[in-house]
């Protein structure tokens, strides 16, 4: 309603105005007729046009107030919906860096476990190289050992022969021979 004064007082205060510049108005003394059919034409036809255009305006301005409360609603909706998702995220972040701490947790664990279990295989491989080794050192010991008692035995062997025939009986030299193999045989 307040629209519709407002649009009529802001039609007719223009009219009113430009009915009073007329040049006759001013010198007839009296009731200025003219003046006042002119007004009342002029309003009845602002009332005809009002009235006959005033359902479709009336329906506009409804589709226009239920067109911006939907608008209006929906904004709000969104409005709760992206606070609702925010507060979402933001638990699920904290949620995340508690995980995410718990990983670096667990990470630093299984590194300290596998670490250990590292450096036990090597000190066990280190262990089994020094015991090879060690046997590898015995057997070579012994091998050597048994080379050099063969190769003494070889030249005991030769240097009684040569000097047996000149120093020693049949008998002795037979004898030490025999005491000799049974020696380096043991």
């Amino acid at each position: 309603m307040t629209r519709i004064v407002t649009f009529a007082l802001s039609v007719l205060l223009p009219i009113a105005a430009f009915a009073e510049d007329i040049p006759e108005a001013h010198h007839i003394p009296g009731v200025p007729w003219a003046k006042l059919a002119f007004t009342a034409v002029n309003f009845s036809i602002f009332v005809y046009i009002i009235s006959r255009s005033w359902p479709t305006m009336r329906n506009f301005m409804l589709t226009r107030r239920d067109a911006v409360r939907d608008a209006l609603e929906k904004a709000d909706r969104a409005r709760r919906e992206a606070e609702a998702l925010k507060a979402d995220m933001q638990h699920r972040l904290e949620k995340l860096a508690g995980e995410l701490e718990s990983m670096l947790q667990q990470a630093r664990a299984d590194i300290a476990v596998e670490r250990d279990q590292i450096l036990a295989a090597a000190r066990r491989t280190a262990e089994a190289i020094q015991r090879d080794a060690e046997r590898t050192a015995e057997n070579e010991m012994r091998q050597a050992r048994e080379r050099l008692r063969a190769e003494i035995a070889h030249h005991a062997l030769a240097i009684a022969e040569r000097i047996a025939p000149q120093r020693l009986t049949g008998d002795d030299q037979a004898r030490f021979v025999h005491d000799f193999v049974n020696e380096v045989n043991r």
